[in-house]
């Protein structure tokens, strides 16, 4: 990792921001690969959710690496407390395994999350897929700057305007509300593909044009703010499923397409009520 000292995120270029959310990998990566498929001894949280050491390791780590480079900042977790300036304008918020339980399934598709907030606002955004090596970055108005990459690689939304021709994707029927559920299932009726499971790479995927709808449910901050920094970047159109843009202490839900048209649809889709 690049060795000197900014103080905040707010004093960083956009290219030494993008320079630095590439690095991180180097830290979380090796830590992942040593317990995935190892069957580490899983343990119950308080939400029922299960955490394991790769989630704690990785986490600690990357706290560790931001907190030497950006001493000035705040930062959050899914696992530990938050630490750092809580006055700060930038807080940093990391998942290290989103996707836990296709972790401990030896499943592929999970990811690690980090996301920088200004304002309490997502303005930039990794998303690393270790087993796919797919390194997602986004800077969504950081310093000004958008931009979205996988791999070094700019990437864009597919386009794709007409719900009846779109792609839907959601983590698990199970992770919706009943209520959400009933809107999920009315909006999976009138598209072309409903696919199940992803967690964050069904956001990644969005933002790189392989699929055109998520809509979630019942997720906490660290789920949600790196994947909104890349979507956003990339230039995807996304809310809150009341329509409402996403922004820590508020949101929970997240309803991403890749046009403001298909948005709009989707939106009023899930919005009727008999």
């Amino acid at each position: 990792m690049t060795p000197e000292l900014t103080g905040s995120a707010g004093q960083c270029t956009p290219a030494d921001m993008i320079a630095f959310l590439a690095d991180l990998p180097l830290v979380s990566r090796p830590v992942i690969s040593k317990w995935f498929r190892q069957n580490p001894a899983i343990e119950t949280k308080q939400d029922s959710s299960p955490v394991t050491i790769a989630d704690q390791s990785v986490e600690r780590d990357l706290r560790a690496t931001i907190a030497a480079r950006f001493p000035d900042d705040m930062i959050m977790g899914e696992e530990f407390a938050t630490t750092g300036n809580q006055d700060s304008a930038y807080c940093w918020i990391i998942d290290p395994i989103d996707g836990t339980k296709a972790f401990i399934s030896g499943k592929p598709a999970f990811g690690t999350l980090v996301g920088l907030l200004h304002h309490n606002l997502p303005v930039a955004g990794l998303v690393d897929m270790p087993v796919f090596t797919e390194c997602y970055i986004g800077l969504n108005g950081f310093s000004g700057k958008h931009h979205a990459e996988l791999n070094g690689t700019a990437i864009a939304p597919s386009g794709q305007s007409a719900l009846d021709a779109a792609r839907l994707a959601t983590t698990s029927p199970r992770a919706l509300s009943a209520e959400r559920l009933v809107d999920f299932d009315r909006l999976a009726d009138q598209v072309a593909v409903t696919n199940y499971g992803g967690d964050c790479h069904n956001y990644a995927l969005l933002a790189a044009g392989h699929i055109d709808l998520v809509m979630e449910d019942s997720l906490a901050a660290h789920d949600m703010m790196a994947v909104v920094a890349l979507m956003l970047a990339a230039g995807a159109t996304v809310s809150d499923l009341d329509g409402q843009p996403i922004q820590l202490g508020q949101s929970t839900s997240i309803l991403a397409a890749a046009t403001p048209q298909l948005h709009q649809a989707a939106l009023a889709l899930i919005s009727a009520r008999d």
